[in-house]
């Protein structure tokens, strides 16, 4: 095991290439890591376009599953100028919160790590007039196309907006496409050909362009550049909720979620020329059973689509499509009154980290995991604990084939504010962290976060 010292002694060797070129090379940005030559550090980054608000709270929780220290450096991007970066350490085996600025709309961060690998996400906490908790994790890439599934402008106090976010040394040049359930696609003169300065981030408000619509999903285009996307959500009776974007149709997405109100929302986004077909289905701790009435629900040409669905807690929705252009986000509801929202996971894998989704005490955390597959998934976690927590004993949970199982109570509320290194022995899952925070009995807000994917290779034994 290499000791600090020996990591600090290798980053100042490649500093010059690689602090030097993660900004100014436009291809650079996160992607999964391959071995990196002898010699040389491995490294990454992470993109967050996070949003904000006056008075807000936003923490990056970055959770190290390796053996050895990384380095990371956090930098904070909005309209104005960014920040200076911060450097920090993440100890192995650990979960390091950052508090970040976030006092804008437009708010975002970018997290760039050395010498290993972390994974990324926010926990945001809205305050003064407005409140809730949003979470999710951050992106692994810049892109030149995102789909947006998740917006509404339908009530007076819905205020939802996309972040977008340049995070490289030259301009990016985007044009935005909204698409709604009963508009032509709406695009302005002053929403195409945006000039997205050098690490800026912007924050384009919905209700501007499209009042009075159930959804309202985007679609953005980069001419020029690559650049990160994100919607927020900021609703006074409903509190926020975030949602990150896809860098491209997949054809087939698992959205988990838990702890919820049993009320949930699937946004089906079409952004081809033609109507398209989509089929899915819920899968709770008991069955598997079809997704009422998406199989009638096909959605129009250049649209979008809110279907609303009872829902067992926890649950999973699979949804799929063979058309090309089709986007889809879950939005869940919490028993108070903030709400949730994800674009869940393209596929299931056997490695993931599980980001925390509280904000603050008294909380009541909770860990969901999906098997969408035809074999048994069986889970060992483990702890990544954040500060001098002392973290609880691993536990293994079996989640059978197309079914959606809670990680046992005990377990999760001993983690507390700590990220989780799941790991199955065999088969593939999905997993979430579906979680309640803050007020006098811990149940004021509500918050949902699918895991991050990671490689073996990163998985310590």
């Amino acid at each position: 095991m290499r000791d600090r010292g020996q990591i600090l002694a290798a980053i100042a060797v490649a500093v010059a290439v690689v602090l030097g070129g993660v900004y100014l090379e436009r291809e650079v940005g996160a992607r999964p890591l391959e071995p990196a030559p002898p010699g040389q550090v491995p490294t990454g980054a992470w993109l967050c376009p996070h949003g904000g608000g006056d008075e807000w709270e936003t923490w990056i929780e970055l959770a190290n599953p390796g053996t050895d220290p990384v380095l990371a450096r956090v930098r904070s991007l909005s309209s104005g100028k960014s920040s200076e970066p911060e450097d920090l350490e993440v100890p192995p085996g650990a979960t390091v919160e950052v508090p970040v600025r976030a006092g804008g709309r437009e708010r975002s961060t970018t997290v760039e790590y050395f010498g290993g690998f972390v994974a990324a996400g926010w926990v945001a906490h809205a305050a003064g007039e407005e409140s809730g908790v949003a979470a999710e994790p951050c992106l692994p890439d810049t892109g030149t196309r995102w789909f947006l599934p998740d917006g509404t402008t339908l009530e007076k106090d819905d205020d939802d907006y996309v972040i977008v976010m340049n995070p490289y040394a030259t301009d990016a040049v985007i044009s935005l496409t909204l698409l709604t359930e009963r508009r032509e696609p709406v695009r302005t003169e002053d929403w195409t050909n945006v000039t997205l300065k050098p690490f800026h981030s912007e924050a384009f408000r919905l209700s501007q362009k499209a009042l009075g619509e159930t959804t309202v999903s985007t679609l953005v285009d980069v001419s020029v550049g690559r650049v990160a996307a994100a919607t927020l959500g900021v609703s006074r009776g409903g509190g926020i909720r975030s949602a990150i974007g896809l860098p491209a149709a997949t054809g087939s997405q698992v959205l988990p979620g838990g702890a919820d109100s049993g009320r949930s929302d699937l946004i089906v986004m079409s952004a081809g020329l033609e109507r398209v077909s989509v089929s899915g289905v819920i899968l709770d701790p008991e069955a598997e059973q079809p997704i009422a009435g998406l199989a009638d629900a096909s959605p129009a040409a250049e649209s979008s689509r809110t279907l609303p669905s009872t829902t067992a807690t926890p649950s999973t929705l699979v949804v799929t499509t063979d058309a090309p252009d089709v986007a889809f986000a879950r939005r869940t509801f919490g028993v108070a009154s903030d709400q949730a929202s994800t674009t869940g996971a393209v596929e299931a894998s056997d490695a993931w980290i599980v980001l925390p989704a509280v904000a603050g005490s008294p909380s009541h955390p909770a860990i969901v995991l999906a098997n969408p597959g035809e074999e048994p998934a069986v889970v060992t976690l483990r702890s990544l604990p954040a500060g001098d927590l002392t973290p609880p004993a691993p536990i293994t949970v079996e989640v059978p084939p197309h079914r959606t199982v809670g990680v046992p109570r005990g377990y999760v509320e001993a983690n507390g504010p700590s990220a989780v290194l799941a790991v199955a022995e065999s088969g593939t899952f999905v997993p979430a962290a579906a979680s309640y925070s803050r007020g006098r009995e811990g149940y004021a807000t509500y918050a949902v976060t699918v895991g991050v994917p990671i490689a073996d290779r990163w998985v310590a034994p």
